[in-house]
């Protein structure tokens, strides 16, 4: 079965060929395409995006099935209609196991106000990010021009807008009408640190054709939950034990051959099955109104066989807390000093636990250290405060009003100087800022998510 995936690595030994200029709606848009390819990828020339002829091969690449069979097994999936919130906690997020919801997010109103006329529509001279340059510089495209490319690209891994900034951007913070944070995802424990302060934890994206990411974690063990509104997404997923040698392909891998999510789909994937029977491997489409929910830790790939609109949010709740508490101390000093000592205002119940958690493993922070001191076992490369990955200054504000209510639900009033009297003893789950709430609401709404919240509770201290 898997023999029959080697055309791609024989074209790849060609020399490469010209790609064939596009032609555009608009009259700019060729060359901010140029600029952009060059930026984005220095190691092919931007003419050489189309070298290998994907984009003649989308009857034959991706619309082809998945075969399932004892090594290849489905995404487990699951009506939202028929599962409540408890029932989620209870047999997905807490057991870690990948699902994913169908109809989950079909009635927002994402569903008719993101396809791409409408937000070339409303967004049409907006910058949105669609790369990164070597020196992490970001790449900017309007959204007429990135539009015109999705509809008129032939490209073998296309730009993927990946947007970062909804929240920060008045022009951009529109989109956040255009949906509602799930409720199967009510946590948001990172929200209790400001935005400037706190890892990135949501993206909205558009992902031509073609497009996708390679197989990766996410960063500091978070889950995640990618909702789809227009489009259809094949995913692959491996379980965390699997080594990222193997899940990478490492040793399957040909010399010179690129490592693009359509490359991996394609060839690489089927040579990692063939390679590695006895590597269980989850795969399965996610639809428009899906929602896929990725546990923390879980090897995870993606690519997008439409034109697809997105929203994912990695989050820190019951499930998971312990593990991203344990990693985030070590690895983002900084940032967990600002966590801890919000947690100790804002929410004393979590910060009991990770005390706790600190006390079980004989843990001191960074401001409980001599002058110097190092973590056991750190390195300059790793746990240094000094990292460019943990940047946050130990004076950063503790937490404004919107902070809090991202944290603890809505109708939090706080001033200057009444941060550490006025405010209500909340629970430790925390809201979205879409509409998850926990904490403030009103009696029928609060006691329920207090139900909630007691069960979660007892599953994060073994109660």
């Amino acid at each position: 079965m898997c023999g029959k995936e080697e055309p791609m690595p024989d074209t790849q030994q060609q020399s490469a060929t010209q790609q064939q200029p596009e032609r555009y709606a608009h009259r700019r848009t060729a060359g901010e395409i140029h600029r952009c390819r060059k930026g984005h990828r220095t190691d092919i020339k931007p003419t050489e995006w189309g070298k290998f002829g994907y984009a003649a091969r989308d009857e034959e690449v991706l619309s082809k099935e998945i075969a399932y069979d004892s090594q290849t097994v489905p995404i487990p999936r699951v009506k939202r209609c028929d599962i409540t919130p408890e029932q989620f906690f209870k047999e997905f997020s807490n057991q870690k196991r990948p699902v994913i919801v169908e109809g989950a997010c079909a009635d927002w109103p994402a569903s008719s106000r993101w396809s791409l006329d409408a937000l070339e529509e409303r967004f049409r001279h907006v910058d949105f990010k669609v790369g990164k340059t070597d020196k992490g510089k970001n790449i900017q495209l309007k959204m007429k021009y990135f539009a015109d490319y999705c509809r008129h690209q032939k490209d073998d891994s296309p730009l993927y807008l990946f947007e970062t900034k909804v929240d920060e951007t008045s022009t951009m913070r529109h989109l956040l009408d255009d949906f509602v944070h799930p409720d199967l995802f009510p946590d948001d424990w990172f929200a209790l640190m400001n935005d400037d302060s706190r890892p990135p934890h949501r993206w909205w994206c558009i992902g031509p054709k073609r497009s996708g990411t390679t197989v990766h974690t996410d960063p500091l063990g978070t889950a995640a939950w990618n909702a789809v509104t227009h489009g259809v997404k094949r995913w692959v997923l491996f379980e965390p034990d699997v080594s990222k040698r193997v899940v990478k392909g490492k040793d399957v891998r040909k010399k010179g051959e690129d490592t693009e999510a359509i490359m991996y789909f394609d060839f690489i994937l089927p040579r990692i099955k063939e390679t590695y029977p006895d590597v269980k491997v989850y795969e399965g489409l996610q639809n428009p109104g899906d929602i896929i929910f990725v546990p923390g830790d879980w090897w995870h790939g993606v690519l997008n066989l439409e034109d697809c609109v997105a929203v994912t949010q990695n989050y820190c709740g019951p499930d998971n807390f312990e593990s991203i508490w344990c990693r985030t101390r070590k690895d983002r000093e900084k940032i967990a000093y600002l966590w801890y000592r919000n947690m100790k205002k804002f929410a004393p119940r979590l910060y009991q636990h990770a005390t706790e958690l600190n006390e079980r493993d004989g843990f001191r922070m960074r401001h409980q250290r001599r002058p110097g001191e190092k973590l056991d076992g750190s390195d300059d490369d790793s746990s240094s405060s000094d990292s460019s990955s943990d940047s946050s200054s130990d004076e950063a504000e503790d937490l404004s009003p919107l902070g809090l209510e991202n944290a603890l639900g809505p109708g939090v009033k706080l001033g200057a100087g009444d941060k550490k009297r006025r405010v209500p003893t909340p629970l430790i789950s925390g809201s979205g800022r879409n509409g998850a709430v926990v904490g403030t609401e009103p009696a029928p709404c609060r006691r329920k998510c207090e139900s909630l919240a007691e069960s979660r509770d007892a599953a994060v201290t073994g109660a």
